[in-house]
């Protein structure tokens, strides 16, 4: 069966719901391939993790010292539209800390600060230093969760799979989160969600005709609802949720802005996990943009089964909207499903396989523009090995193939990379 033909399928409504999932912000501009890397953890479980690997104390604040070198990697790229086979080696040097701050028995304090250097072989124009730093605010008390954080990221990322390269963007962030238990097992939850892209590349080291600056913008997204938790590990939720996003540059203009019914999912056991996350969206265009209006149902999915703690078979989908830099194109409906198995030696060493395939289909704001969908195929390997509590060393190596209806825009992505990181995990 063809790429077209499956995803014919997973169009259907009964399907859609088992191929949504969990997504903290619902408008990624760009979701790695691999699928969901392990079970999620609660904050006060993260939380406690992160406290126990700071080992230095000033005064009452608990200090985790981070450094190292990720994302050493060989990167080739295959640019149909061009013709153009690049390769390059880049490496990304990061130090920092992260801080812990008790006031009172409920609430905790957390700051980090993570400065990254940036440096390419042949790219010299893409050396830069990034900043990375945050303050939050969590307070766990009786029957309230509270949640406040603020954070700027400067990282180099993938930002379109329109162009399979590695970028410096940042990313403003402001959150709130919090759950009320009302009584017995019901609880009431709202989120408010602020984020803002900013392009931190310079013309020089992209293909030529690109901008992305295109894609600078902000969001906010907000979520009220109901969660039933009948017993541990098990959650459902009902809630509505209302979203805006605004462009900066009106040559790319795809400001839109909607409401959706959203449904939440949780079941945590030992040997089975799901969870889901689902929206049915309904987005219009912002102040006379281009986007094209959007009516459907969009989230992810994540489901697992491990029969032993050091094997686990994870199946994953979803549907979500990438922005398009393309002038023809607003957005690209993403699609897609995949398999993984991760796979442990002990405490310390653990790998995982995966195996994905998905459509880019673009949708246009003319009925004279072609038609245009890209199939794609994802794979690749992770291995994962923690020498001691105070060191790991991450080797991934991922390809991702897109083969479009217009032979022009065909293309390939093909990097291996190691990371190196001594101290926390903040």
């Amino acid at each position: 069966m063809g790429t077209r033909s499956l995803f014919r399928i997973c169009s259907m409504p009964a399907f859609l719901v088992l191929c949504a999932g969990a997504a903290e912000a619902q408008f990624d501009q760009y979701t790695p391939p691999g699928g969901p890397q392990q079970r999620p953890e609660s904050r006060e479980e993260r939380l406690k993790q992160e406290i126990a690997a700071a080992h230095y104390h000033l005064g009452p604040v608990k200090i985790s010292p981070q450094a190292g070198i990720r994302d050493v990697s060989y990167i080739h790229n295959l640019f149909g539209s061009a013709g153009e086979v690049s390769s390059d080696v880049t490496a990304t040097a990061f130090a920092g800390a992260g801080a812990y701050l008790h006031t009172g028995s409920k609430v905790t304090w957390i700051a980090h600060v993570l400065p990254q250097y940036v440096w390419w072989s042949r790219r010299a124009d893409a050396r830069r230093l990034n900043m990375t730093y945050g303050l939050e605010e969590v307070g766990f008390f009786n029957r309230l969760f509270l949640g406040l954080s603020a954070s700027r990221e400067e990282a180099q990322r993938f930002v379109t799979p329109e162009v399979p390269q590695l970028f410096s963007f940042r990313t403003d962030v402001v959150q709130a989160n919090a759950e009320l238990r009302l009584s017995g097992s019901v609880y009431a939850f709202t989120s408010i969600l602020r984020t803002a892209e900013k392009s931190l590349v310079k013309q020089t080291v992209v293909p030529q005709g690109l901008d992305l600056s295109l894609l600078d913008r902000s969001e906010l997204v907000t979520r009220e609802g109901l969660r039933w938790r009948p017993s541990p590990g098990w959650a459902l939720g009902l809630g509505a949720e209302q979203s805006r996003t605004d462009f900066d540059h009106k040559a790319g203009d795809s400001s839109s802005s909607g409401t959706a019914p959203v449904f939440e999912m949780v079941i945590d056991r030992h040997y089975t996990f799901l969870q889901v996350d689902v929206a049915e969206r309904s987005l219009r265009a912002r102040n006379g943009s281009r986007f094209t209006s959007f009516d459907g149902l969009t989230g992810s999915v994540g489901a697992s089964y491990r029969p032993q703690r050091s094997l686990e078979l994870w199946m994953y989908g979803g549907r979500s909207l990438v922005y398009s830099l393309s002038t023809q194109y607003p957005y690209l409906d993403d699609r897609r499903i995949g398999v993984a198995l991760r796979v442990g030696a002990g405490n310390r060493l653990s790998s995982r396989l995966f195996a994905e395939t998905g459509t880019n289909g673009y949708v246009s704001s003319s009925p004279d523009t072609p038609r245009r969908t890209d199939d794609v195929r994802s794979y690749g390997a992770l291995t994962r090995f923690a020498a001691t509590d105070q060191v790991s060393m991450v080797f991934q190596v991922i390809r991702s193939k897109y083969e479009s209806n217009i032979s022009a825009n065909s293309r390939s992505y093909t990097a291996g990379g190691l990371t190196v990181t001594f101290g926390g995990n903040f």
